[in-house]
């Protein structure tokens, strides 16, 4: 492939891209421990960011994955307290997944171990270079995200499965 050829240099930018996240995914699975896994931590990460109830469905959506894994992974956060798990009011056999006080304390736990780590690995690399190229990144991101969803027919925040503000009542 020439290397001027625009789709060897897109395959190149998104093998950087790859390496990197299997890099970090080895750090972060060895700075977690047996107490968590690195899916386990993405999900909280999503909740910690999203800060509403959203339904198995979504989840799967978000993340690329079949029902049943993502169900599996909230069933592992459930037992463990992380997540609470409601049925709607309004529909028994709709579920919404919400994070709880304990998986925002085991989130910024993980952090806390995550962070050091990943402080070591960047050491002598200069942050203001990452800073300069996050927003190209945020961008990148959700651009992808919403051709995927354009793709998968899901809509942007698909307003069936992802509920901002939705704040569950022990109702729900």
């Amino acid at each position: 492939m020439n290397s001027n050829d625009p789709a060897n240099f897109v395959f190149r930018f998104f093998t950087e891209i790859g390496i990197i996240n299997q890099l970090v995914t080895a750090e972060l699975t060895r700075a977690l421990g047996p107490q968590m896994n690195s899916s386990d931590f993405g999900v909280l990460t999503h909740f910690v960011r999203l800060d509403h109830a959203v339904t198995p469905t979504y989840l799967a959506q978000a993340f690329q994955m079949a029902k049943p894994s993502m169900t599996a992974i909230l069933a592992r956060l459930e037992k463990k307290e992380f997540v609470s798990i409601r049925a709607s009011a309004k529909d028994k056999r709709r579920k919404f997944v919400r994070i709880s006080d304990a998986g925002r304390a085991a989130h910024r736990d993980a952090l806390s171990r995550i962070g050091p780590v990943m402080a070591e690995r960047l050491a002598g690399f200069e942050l203001s270079t990452i800073a300069q190229i996050m927003p190209a990144l945020s961008e990148l991101r959700a651009h992808m995200d919403a051709a995927r969803n354009d793709a998968d027919g899901i809509g942007a925040l698909n307003r069936f499965d992802a509920t901002p503000n939705t704040k569950l009542s022990a109702a729900e």
